[in-house]
C-alpha cells in the first residue's frame, strides 16, 4: 500500500509539477534508501530533466530491489534507447514483457529497437495476444503496431499495412481540422502585420546561444540534420522544444486583438505596440533556453520541433537573426512514415490517411506562402539530395548557418547524445537509401492519399495483378 506522501507525489508528478514530485521522492530516500519505488519515480524525474545517466543508475537500482516489476524494465528500456544503448534496450523490453505478458507497450518499444528477420518467434508472440479476447483497446493497439513494424521488417507489406491500419484505428484521436486551418489562415492573415517587425532592430535583446529552428513534417528528416547539426563543435542540439509555441501566444494574441480595443500610445501606434509583444517574446525565449537548455556555452542551440514551421512569420518577428531550415520529404514516404508511428502525442491527425493528408495539403499551403515572402525566408534542404550528395549538402547547410565545415558532421551517427524521438535508430547509423521510395511498398494502399496529395500520378496502374 502506497503512504500518502508517496500517493500526493505521483500526483504532483502526473500533473507535470516535476519539483513537487521530487521533493517527495528525495524526502522518501532520505527515509528509505532503498525503497524501490522512490528510486524508480526520482528515476523517471531525471530522465525528464534530461540527466539521463542519472536516471540509468537510480532505475537500475530499483530493479535490484524488485526484479519482477515490469514498469521498471520497461522505463529503463526507454531511457537506454535514447541513449543509443540499444542492446540493453532489447533487453530489457523483452524482460519487460516476459514478466507481464499482455505489457503492449514493452512489445511496441521491442518492435523499435530491432531489425526482424523471417522466422523470428516475436511475431507469433504478439499474435497470441491478439488472439486474447480480454485485451483493452490501448494494449491492443501497442501490439498491432508491434506486429506492423515485425512485417514490415520481413517484407510481408499488405498484411504490415493492415496491422498499422488497425492500430491506428484503435489509437485514434479527436482532430479538428478545421480549427487547425482556421490557425494557419490567422497566422498568414496576418503576416503583414510582422513584416516592419522581421528586420534586426536596433537595441534588441540578443544574450547567450542563438536558436537555429529545424521545422518540417514530422518523419521528414528533421533529427537527422539536427543530429548533424549538434555533431559541430558550435551547436548543441535541444531536441524538442515547446518553448516557441508558449512565447508567441501573447504575441499572436496582440495580432488578434483589433485597434479599437488599445489604448493609449498602442491605439496611436499599433507597430510600436506589436514590436514591444516581439521584442519581449523574442527574450522570453532567449531566457528560456539559455537557462532551460543543458548546453556546454555552444554559440548555437537547434529546436527542432517539426511543427513550429507554423510559425515561420512568428519568428522573424521575435528572433530576426534566427535561423530557419525546412527540411522536405516526398510526401508519400512522410506521410506513410507518420501513419506507421504511433504517436503519443501532439500528432493526432497522423491516425487516418484522409486527415494525414489534409493536413499535409494546409502545411504545404502556408510553407509556399512563407517561402514567398522576403521577410520569411529560409533555408529548404531536400532529404532526398542529403541521401545522394550529402557532403555536398552538408557543406551548404553549414554555409547557411555561417559554421566552418567540419568533418565530425559527416560522421554525426558517431556523436554520443541522447535523441527522444522516433528516428533514434537512424541517426546513429550512417546515411541509407533504404527510407527512400519506401511508399512503393504500399503504393496501393496509398492511393487515396495521393489523390488528396495531387500525387494519382505516381501511383503504378495495375493490369492483371502487374504493376505498370
Amino acid at each position: 500500500m502506497q503512504s500518502p506522501e508517496l500517493t500526493e507525489g505521483l500526483k504532483a508528478h502526473r500533473e507535470g509539477r516535476l519539483g513537487e514530485a521530487e521533493a517527495v521522492y528525495l524526502e522518501l530516500l532520505k527515509a528509505q534508501p532503498d525503497h524501490a519505488d522512490g528510486m524508480h519515480l526520482l528515476g523517471l524525474i531525471r530522465g525528464e530533466q534530461g540527466l539521463e545517466n542519472e536516471a540509468i543508475r537510480l532505475i537500475e537500482s530499483a530493479i535490484r530491489q524488485r526484479p519482477s516489476a515490469a514498469a521498471y524494465h520497461h522505463n529503463i528500456a526507454g531511457l537506454y534507447r535514447r541513449v543509443g544503448q540499444m542492446t540493453s534496450a532489447r533487453a530489457a523490453f523483452e524482460q519487460a514483457f516476459l514478466l507481464k505478458e499482455d505489457y503492449g507497450e514493452a512489445y511496441q518499444g521491442f518492435a523499435e529497437v530491432v531489425t526482424f528477420a523471417s522466422g523470428d518467434e516475436f511475431l507469433n508472440r504478439v499474435l497470441g495476444q491478439l488472439a486474447l479476447k480480454t485485451l483493452d483497446d490501448r494494449t491492443r493497439c501497442y501490439l498491432h503496431f508491434a506486429a506492423g513494424k515485425f512485417l514490415d521488417d520481413t517484407e510481408s507489406f499488405d498484411a504490415a499495412f493492415n496491422h498499422y491500419r488497425l492500430g491506428n484505428q484503435l489509437a485514434g484521436r479527436d482532430y479538428d481540422t478545421s480549427e487547425n486551418r482556421r490557425l494557419f489562415q490567422n497566422l498568414v492573415y496576418y503576416a503583414p502585420e510582422l513584416r516592419p517587425l522581421s528586420k534586426p532592430r536596433k537595441g534588441m535583446p540578443w544574450q547567450g546561444p542563438a536558436p537555429i529552428f529545424v521545422v518540417g513534417m514530422p518523419r521528414s528528416g528533421t533529427s537527422l540534420v539536427e543530429q548533424i547539426l549538434a555533431s559541430h563543435s558550435s551547436v548543441f542540439g535541444a531536441g524538442e522544444l515547446n518553448h516557441l509555441a508558449r512565447v508567441s501566444t501573447p504575441l499572436l494574441s496582440a495580432l488578434l486583438q483589433s485597434s479599437q480595443s488599445m489604448s493609449g500610445q498602442e491605439a496611436e501606434d499599433p507597430r510600436w505596440y506589436l514590436s514591444r509583444r516581439a521584442e519581449a517574446a523574442g527574450k522570453d525565449y532567449l531566457e528560456r533556453i539559455q537557462q532551460g537548455v543543458p548546453h556546454r556555452g555552444e554559440p548555437w542551440i537547434v529546436d527542432k520541433h517539426p511543427l513550429n514551421f507554423r510559425f515561420i512569420g512568428l519568428i522573424k518577428a521575435m528572433l530576426p537573426r534566427a535561423k530557419i531550415i525546412h527540411v522536405r520529404r516526398h510526401p508519400l514516404d512522410t506521410c506513410l512514415s507518420c501513419f506507421f508511428q504511433n504517436f503519443t502525442q501532439g500528432q493526432n491527425y497522423s491516425f487516418d490517411l484522409t486527415t494525414l493528408g489534409h493536413f499535409y495539403r494546409d502545411y504545404q499551403k502556408i510553407m509556399t506562402h512563407w517561402a514567398n515572402e522576403p521577410e520569411t525566408q529560409f533555408y529548404a534542404l531536400e532529404y532526398e539530395a542529403l541521401l545522394s550528395a550529402p557532403e555536398e549538402t552538408i557543406s551548404a547547410l553549414l554555409d547557411y548557418c555561417e559554421l566552418p565545415f567540419e568533418p565530425g558532421c559527416l560522421k554525426f551517427y558517431e556523436t554520443k547524445r541522447p535523441v527522444s524521438t522516433a528516428s533514434f535508430k537512424q541517426v546513429r547509423q550512417p546515411l541509407y537509401h533504404t527510407s527512400k521510395q519506401r511508399w512503393m511498398n504500399y503504393a496501393e494502399q496509398l492511393r487515396p492519399l495521393a489523390r488528396i496529395l495531387g500525387l494519382e500520378d505516381e501511383i503504378p496502374i495495375r493490369v492483371g495483378g502487374s504493376k505498370l
